[in-house]
């Protein structure tokens, strides 16, 4: 699918990988949605990215929040040609505490709600949107969805039930997603993101421990940054073979078994 003149919503969109997919994105020509929880950052920052970027605000975990949010985009727009997900939380959930006594269940149903239903919520009504556009090519492409998965799917460590369960989640939904839109023309794929120079970790790793971790990188030995990671996003927009996808973007990193 070609990126310009096509319409990106884009889940999480006000910092982060969301607002390096937005600004690719828009500098490629597509009309782009910013949706976030903070209604005016989302509005500043569609001004900033000029006449076909719109900031909405939206807590994904209300679907009602969310077709509002779809209802705007297709009323300004027209429709929804790509649905982009990078919104998450993560924070600090072991079965038990230090003192061996449970872990309080709040911070988990958190995290479900946001990484996993919230994700789900956008998915499901962006792609009913998608299912209504006509084909676009000779392969009947109407729509494509990304998510962002985490290494933590994968390889989580000491700390990290909570969130590792939700970005796991995400790369388990991937392929019945692509299954369920089979000959419908909507493609699904999932990025599993190692460590990106985002906001995401402030206040659950320092920069002391987020340089240590680079001994475990193959290379480069940096934190990614978000336009590296909306060019991989735009990668899988364009090429129309990559579908039920779940590919590492990481530089060869692997969480040890402690931070």
């Amino acid at each position: 699918m070609n990126i310009n003149g096509k319409t990106v919503f884009i889940a999480g969109a006000t910092s982060g990988l969301g607002l390096g997919v937005a600004r690719h994105f828009a500098e490629h020509g597509a009309n782009v949605v910013l949706v976030g929880r903070r209604h005016h950052l989302a509005e500043k920052l569609a001004d900033e990215l000029g006449d076909k970027a719109l900031g909405l605000g939206a807590d994904i975990t209300d679907p009602d929040q969310v077709a509002a949010a779809i209802k705007a985009t297709v009323d300004r727009f027209g429709t929804i040609d790509i649905n982009i997900n990078t919104a998450g939380y993560i924070d600090a959930v072991p079965l038990t505490q230090a003192d061996g006594t449970p872990t309080d269940p709040a911070k988990f149903t958190r995290m479900v709600a946001t990484n996993l239903v919230g994700t789900f919520n956008v998915m499901s009504q962006a792609a009913a949107v998608m299912l209504t556009n006509g084909p676009e090519s000779h392969d009947g492409e109407r729509g494509v969805i990304i998510n962002t998965s985490s290494a933590a799917a994968e390889d989580g460590t000491v700390g990290m039930v909570g969130y590792s369960a939700t970005k796991a989640a995400l790369v388990g939904m991937t392929l019945p997603a692509a299954r369920e839109f089979a000959g419908r023309g909507i493609r699904v794929n999932t990025i599993i993101a190692g460590g990106f120079d985002t906001p995401i970790f402030e206040g659950f790793i320092d920069d002391a421990a987020i340089a240590e971790q680079f001994k475990h990188y193959a290379g480069p030995r940096r934190l990614g940054m978000p336009k590296e990671f909306a060019a991989f996003a735009a990668h899988l927009v364009e090429n129309g073979y990559a579908n039920a996808s779940t590919p590492r973007l990481d530089a060869g990193y692997r969480i040890p078994l402690t931070f």
